[in-house]
């Protein structure tokens, strides 16, 4: 009896086919995709934070806008995304469908027939034709055609026009000109602008078609987005929409100056508390050295520069010297208070490191506009948020 294992394994020891390798894979652009992110991915979990358009980043920050650009890249990246970098599915709210109603009884149908306008037209003498529609199931149609419509998104024709309110808006959140503030209807008018899902958005026309009975308004809009798309979605569709995951972008000129005024000023009624201070880590390490946009956020009721006399000798100050770059005089605030509220404001971007068994809590990755910004907001009273993928604070 032949024993085919054996003679399987003298087949693949023979020096004849030593050299016989199954063919090379091709290539496809799925794979170059998934490569590219898993580098995106890599650079993410190195710097704790994504690629910036800057000459030693630019590849990397292209390659994450072009999979941000279309939903099927996101899709199909998203098995890959252990670190929950991409964009979350919203649960957003689709247009009107039409509606199917149970089937109804023999009394209910009789009922009906006998309410049937058609009946009344036929009492009332109407010259209808075998193949006439009377006005009545015109109007039936037209009002289920629109319900059964819904808003899709088309390249925009006359983008041109809208392109440069975009670049407008896009240096004005990086400046800080322009405010991301948490979505409120009142904002969405024509001509205003918003966020939904990481995209700006342009209400550029609202056809008006009233107050519905709940009281809300409704109608068609046309909506230029950012990647040159446009859609005539529903007005009560974009607002529950954004209600989910939206903003309203605000220009900060509309911000009356008497409120900054009225903010800051310091009265006889205001108590000293201590000094917020903002460090820089002087340390040579290459995996704390590396990472762009790190801070030490703290607050102290001593002077900062006996705070950190010691800093060399201290895990919480990473072991190394730390330089100071910036500091403010606050009132009326505790030390407790302000430290819950700056770990809870930028807990998705705290360094998570160990040093000689401890781990620091007050070092963030977070670019220091923001940190200046979020403490003027903590010391006014503000209530904010703040969302990594922008890099901005949103005002509730």
């Amino acid at each position: 009896m032949i024993n085919w294992d054996k003679e399987l394994e003298k087949i693949f020891e023979d020096p004849l086919i030593a050299d016989v390798t199954a063919p090379r894979k091709r290539t496809t652009s799925s794979d170059r995709l998934i490569a590219g992110f898993q580098e995106i991915l890599s650079f993410y979990e190195a710097n704790g934070r994504l690629p910036e358009d800057n000459p030693t980043e630019s590849s990397l920050y292209h390659n994450w806008l072009g999979v941000l650009k279309y939903e099927k890249k996101i899709e199909r990246c998203r098995p890959f995304d252990d670190l929950g970098i991409l964009p979350q599915p919203a649960s957003t709210v689709e247009e009107p469908q039409a509606e199917y109603l149970r089937e109804l009884t023999e009394e209910e149908q009789l009922e009906v027939i006998l309410k049937d306008p058609l009946l009344e037209d036929i009492k009332n003498g109407a010259d209808l034709g075998l193949f006439d529609i009377p006005e009545y199931m015109h109007q039936r149609l037209d009002a289920r055609k629109e319900a059964e419509y819904v808003g899709k998104r088309r390249p925009c024709e006359d983008f041109d026009k809208y392109a440069d309110g975009f670049n407008k808006i896009q240096l004005g959140l990086k400046s800080g000109t322009h405010k991301l503030i948490k979505f409120s209807v009142k904002l969405l008018k024509v001509g205003s602008y918003f966020v939904e899902d990481g995209m700006i958005g342009y209400l550029a026309a609202f056809e008006d078609e009233g107050v519905n009975r709940h009281g809300n308004r409704d109608g068609r809009t046309r909506v230029i987005y950012e990647n040159g798309s446009e859609s005539d979605i529903r007005y009560k569709t974009i607002t529950k929409n954004l209600s989910v995951t939206g903003y309203s972008v605000m220009d900060c000129a509309d911000i009356p100056a008497e409120d900054f005024e009225k903010s800051f000023t310091i009265t006889d009624k205001d108590v000293e508390s201590g000094t917020i201070y903002v460090l820089r880590s002087k340390s040579t390490r290459p995996e704390i050295a590396a990472i762009k946009d790190l801070y030490k956020i703290g607050f102290t009721i001593t002077s900062v520069d006996s705070r950190i006399a010691n800093a060399k000798n201290e895990p919480t100050y990473l072991c190394s010297d730390v330089e100071v770059v910036a500091t403010w005089k606050v009132y009326n605030v505790k030390s407790s208070t302000f430290e819950a509220l700056i770990h809870k404001l930028f807990a998705s971007v705290q360094l998570q490191a160990t040093v000689d068994g401890h781990r620091p809590k007050e070092w963030f990755i977070v670019p220091l506009r923001i940190i200046e910004e979020a403490i003027q907001a903590i010391i006014s009273g503000k209530a904010v948020e703040y969302d990594p993928q922008f890099q901005q604070l949103v005002y509730l």
